[in-house]
């Protein structure tokens, strides 16, 4: 371990211990486990869902804010900064890191889910063409402006707070940027390992889902039933490619991953709208766009209080309850990487360009799902129905022509894109644990050992619970973790308006501002983690 880095022992130990017992309880005394965890689980839905809900929605105003504000053409680490990466490397990292497993399935789960139980405000019987476009929309809702607004928010904070104004490497940074207010070490600590635990519990639950979906693509590319010890086996490596990539660096593991990842992305969603029902999909994408755009105000503060409707509980607030699990440990990765690039770029990079991809990978999967729905005799509501949402995918692909060959490579980009997504949150937790040196001109870095250890951790109980039916517990847990997360997001949000119109900030902010717009060309600076 490097001399001048050193445990923060109110964060690496506590989150340790805490998410220790959650898991030991789990597997040893699950049935507890879950009523109380379920109990608190519907408690907080149920009393706060409505801030959940609006604070996810005005974090999509304040990207909008933001960007046209006194502040969008300030530079992420002051006027000279460099930028860590390029462009092209800079946007298939966020892309990646933020796209993990689920979405490849989701979006041709999702709207299959939708049309088989549609929400009561839809007032459409089931599997008929109005749910169809319906779920294509509600995935659009879930999955792209919203989500990365809530990841982004707090992360051009912390990028602010660390680079621009020499805060420590602390989530609770962001929370209080640009600001004299000042927090003790051990309570940066202690916030600190509150957003690990819910990071961690939610990579967890996220492994434990990739086990099982990677477990049918292989059942269906081999024609086989594989058992529990190819499980354990599929976790393990998952999680050691992970940790080896994280702890390789920014240039090399995660960068050269996230680059493969990216591209493939975009091969394989071309080659299934080509061979797919390409007229049908892109028919269906704009009528669900439609949908999502006209209706996005209505639902994004649709609570399903007063009419009884369980949909929004269901889907929108426990999505955004589980966001913002991620979303503290998230942004100190993403914030970390954006350093030599303006606040405006920041959002275009991290929200617009993000988004766009989203809508047309789901487009895509959830059209094509859509159309198998309803010309092949409900086909896939019969999967969703008989295997679960995990297999409506690969059902999908047998539709195709080469399907073995769709079905394999599918199956190993969704082995390189948790890794992807794993690999920078591992990232993220070591650094939280380690105290930093704070040099601007390089990032601050943690011990291999380090992070060998929270991949080991992540891998050994997402395998055992998977194996255990434990996984619905500490997915609760995770979205326990998403309200102190939601109170971290929201504080940040907060202080990082008040900086966009602050008047004891405005000369730094003009005067960066004047010098990025006179900057046309700058070199990228290649720094080594």
């Amino acid at each position: 371990m490097e001399k001048n880095l050193k445990i923060r022992p109110y964060t690496f130990y506590p989150s340790l211990t805490i998410l220790g017992t959650l898991s030991y309880l789990a597997l040893f005394d699950n049935a507890n486990f879950f009523e109380i965890t379920s109990t608190m689980h519907h408690w907080l839905l149920d009393n706060f869902g409505w801030m959940y809900l609006l604070s996810a929605f005005f974090l999509v105003i304040s990207c909008f804010v933001v960007f046209f504000s006194p502040i969008g053409n300030m530079r992420i680490g002051g006027k000279d900064a460099k930028p860590i990466l390029t462009k092209w490397q800079w946007s298939s990292i966020t892309l990646c890191s933020s796209v993990a497993i689920g979405l490849l399935f989701f979006a041709s789960a999702e709207p299959i889910i939708d049309m088989l139980y549609p929400p009561k405000f839809l007032g459409a019987e089931p599997l008929s063409n109005e749910t169809a476009v319906f779920g294509l929309a509600a995935v659009f809702m879930h999955w792209s402006l919203t989500t990365y607004a809530l990841y982004s928010i707090p992360a051009l904070a912390f990028a602010l707070a660390y680079y621009n104004y020499k805060s420590e490497f602390s989530i609770s940074s962001a929370m209080f940027v640009g600001s004299n207010f000042e927090l003790k070490s051990t309570i940066r600590e202690l916030i600190d390992a509150v957003a690990l635990i819910a990071l961690a519990a939610g990579m967890i639950t996220s492994l434990g889902a990739s086990i099982l979906m990677l477990e049918g693509g292989i059942n269906a590319l081999f024609d086989t039933q594989i058992g529990t010890t190819a499980l354990a086996l599929i976790a393990a490596s998952v999680i050691v490619a992970s940790s080896i990539s994280a702890a390789s660096g920014l240039h090399k593991g995660i960068a050269f991953l996230s680059n493969w990842n990216a591209k493939a992305f975009i091969a394989f969603s071309l080659l299934v709208l080509i061979f797919g029902p390409t007229s049908f999909i892109a028919n269906a994408g704009l009528d669900s766009l439609s949908m999502y755009l006209s209706n996005f105000v209505a639902w994004s503060l649709d609570t399903g209080v007063v009419t009884e409707d369980s949909w929004p509980k269901d889907w929108t607030i426990f999505f955004w309850a589980n966001w913002y699990a991620w979303a503290p440990i998230v942004a100190i990765f993403l914030g970390k990487i954006s350093r030599g690039y303006t606040v405006k770029e920041f959002l275009i990079f991290n929200v617009a360009i993000p988004s766009v991809f989203v809508t047309f990978w789901c487009s895509v999967f959830g059209g094509y799902s859509i159309y198998l729905e309803l010309t092949a005799n409900n086909v896939l509501s019969n999967t969703l129905i008989e295997q679960g949402p995990g297999a409506i995918i690969w059902e999908l692909f047998r539709d195709l022509p080469a399907s073995i060959f769709f079905i394999g490579f599918f199956l190993i980009m969704s082995f390189v894109s948790y890794v992807t997504a794993a690999d920078s949150a591992i990232d993220a937790i070591s650094g939280t644990c380690v105290q930093s040196s704070n040099e601007q001109d390089s990032e601050p870095k943690s011990p291999l050992i380090i992070k060998l250890i929270w991949g080991g951790i992540i891998a050994l109980l997402a395998c055992i619970l998977t194996l255990n039916n434990g996984l619905d517990g500490l997915k609760l847990v995770s979205t326990l973790g998403g309200f102190f997360g939601m109170l971290i997001v929201v504080c940040a949000q907060v202080f990082l308006l008040r900086l966009c119109f602050s008047k004891s900030h405005k000369k730094k902010i003009l005067l960066d501002t004047a010098d990025n717009l006179s900057q046309k060309t700058y070199k990228t600076a290649t720094v080594t983690i």
